[in-house]
């Protein structure tokens, strides 16, 4: 199920604890028909479809809206069950052997935690889940699986676990804007800390961060994973109809908006230096496949921008608030051809 991604060291964990034995009975689905809402798949009812999605390589939606969705479904994924695949990846990156003490951030489901106790001893994994109903399924699911030794604890994962630290490896499976420091300062000088990078703009990918003796830590960035956002680093989405309406400023650029918003090395150097909270959209015209708006939303300061693209340049920009969004980015995106 996890592919090619699958190392050799992890093969008997991954076969000693499948991941559908940590699923909810009810997981969702998103639901086109339905305006793209997220609808429950109920295990009673449809245990074909459930064990299908279960057993597949793609992620499985275990919770929506903070638990709370209305009556005719979700809205966002608030907690899932990760791709096989992308769980590999990570395990094999993290470098952690038996016996090492790992921490792990957004617990889920228990089934990542469940992974890393088969390979490094149930009492050395310590996971952090801020939900109390999640925590509560992933301790049940543990204890079923014969994990109990694992400590599941029920709290802000931003903070770490002081009580257990310190640490050999930290493992994050949420997204996140900033490294919270308490994950460096928790893990021991020479320890690894494996966290997704998250801007709105463009996902910056695993980065994977050797901790020194100074309480510092440094690394560099891998696959582009992209994951559910830590509860206190959220950022609203927010879309064109909600903000767009009479521009303040208009004018023209020849910079096409592929070149900044599709190609991942130019748009992760553009989002880290316009900073989280920006994000782009694209809307295509329906009679031309190559022609549209690209858009860049800032809901949180109410400002947007949009670049208007035809057969040929010059693009009509326009732009409204109190940021000049268009501008930023353009200006980021020429520091990064400055700089080589």
């Amino acid at each position: 199920m996890a592919g090619d991604s699958l190392s050799e060291e992890w093969q008997p964990a991954f076969n000693a604890t499948p991941r559908h034995k940590f699923l909810p009975e009810v997981v969702w689905r998103i639901d086109r028909s339905a305006g793209g809402r997220l609808l429950p798949l109920r295990r009673d009812i449809d245990p074909a479809a459930w064990l299908e999605l279960a057993s597949s390589d793609a992620p499985v939606n275990t919770q929506v809206d903070d638990g709370h969705p209305a009556p005719d479904g979700g809205v966002e994924v608030s907690s899932s069950a990760s791709q096989p695949s992308v769980v590999a990846t990570m395990l094999a990156a993290l470098d952690v052997e038996p016996g090492m003490r790992v921490l792990e951030i957004g617990t889920g489901t228990g089934w990542n935690a469940a992974l890393l106790a088969h390979r490094v001893g149930a009492p050395n994994v310590t996971t952090v889940e801020i939900d109390p109903e999640v925590a509560g399924q992933a301790r049940s699911a543990l204890a079923r699986a014969g994990y109990d030794k694992v400590t599941v604890v029920t709290g802000d994962g931003e903070l770490g676990h002081p009580g257990a630290a310190p640490y050999d490896r930290v493992i994050v499976t949420v997204g996140v804007r900033e490294v919270p420091y308490p994950w460096i300062a928790q893990t021991v000088a020479g320890g690894l800390v494996l966290v997704p990078l998250r801007n709105a703009f463009h996902p910056p990918g695993l980065a994977s961060l050797r901790v020194h003796e100074d309480g510092t830590a440094t690394g560099r960035l891998g696959a582009p994973l992209l994951f559910i956002g830590l509860r206190s680093q959220r950022v609203s989405r927010g879309d064109p109809s909600s903000l767009a309406g009479t521009p303040d400023v208009t004018g023209e650029t020849d910079l096409h908006p592929g070149r900044w918003a599709n190609r991942r090395d130019a748009a992760l150097a553009v989002g880290q230096r316009i900073g989280d909270g920006v994000r782009t959209q694209w809307q295509r015209r329906k009679s031309a496949r190559r022609q549209g708006t690209m858009w860049l939303l800032e809901p949180e300061g109410r400002s947007w921008a949009s670049v208007r693209v035809g057969e040929k340049p010059p693009y009509r920009v326009r732009q409204a608030g109190p940021r000049r969004l268009y501008d930023d980015v353009r200006d980021a995106y020429r520091w990064w051809v400055d700089q080589g």
